[in-house]
């Protein structure tokens, strides 16, 4: 190879890379995430905030637990969940069968059922053609956390459901976190 053009075309690779490793170093911006807890619980749950908007915050007056429900109207996903200690299940899947065996009265003729993991988070999801009569093709999926004592209810929902949807479900599931609350210090 001509020495001449060697040269040049090294040093352009190796400027190159420096400015790879530059924005490696300054890394991607962080994530925005929304953070849900009761007071008893050591951590807070987290999951993306993309463009989520809470629409209902509800906590016992003891504070036990709480209830919150959460739209988005990009992707037309509804998400709700409780927070409350854990008391008739212990891990992910107990939760997971004990939601599915009790039922819901507004349940109406559920359609597809799959009973699966997404990792160690057991779920159930269904379709369900219609509700009230109007034919809305509403996907459901119960995802159930059990973490340091407290269980996560974690319903969602979206109407008008194709099955290119059904990766905005996992993403959700596999996208939340349990981070340790802060501690104060003086």
């Amino acid at each position: 190879m001509n020495k001449k053009l060697f040269w040049p075309l090294t040093r352009s690779i190796g400027i190159l890379l420096l400015s790879y490793q530059a924005v490696f170093a300054v890394g991607l911006p962080e994530e925005k995430r929304l953070s849900f807890t009761i007071a008893a619980a050591p951590w807070n749950m987290t999951l993306p905030a993309k463009s989520f908007e809470v629409v209902e915050r509800k906590v016992k007056r003891d504070g036990s637990g709480a209830y919150f429900y959460l739209t988005d109207e990009q992707s037309h996903l509804n998400v709700s969940f409780y927070i409350e200690p854990v008391s008739q299940c212990t891990s992910s899947k107990k939760c997971r069968d004990m939601i599915w065996k009790g039922g819901n009265p507004a349940w109406e003729n559920p359609q597809n059922v799959v009973s699966a993991e997404l990792g160690d988070i057991s779920y159930v999801e269904f379709l369900e053609p219609s509700v009230g009569g109007l034919p809305i093709k509403q996907q459901n999926m119960y995802a159930e956390f059990v973490v340091n004592g407290f269980w996560v209810d974690l319903h969602i929902s979206k109407v008008l459901y194709k099955a290119e949807d059904h990766n905005l479900f996992a993403d959700l599931v596999n996208s939340i976190k349990f981070e340790p609350k802060k501690t104060k210090t003086s």
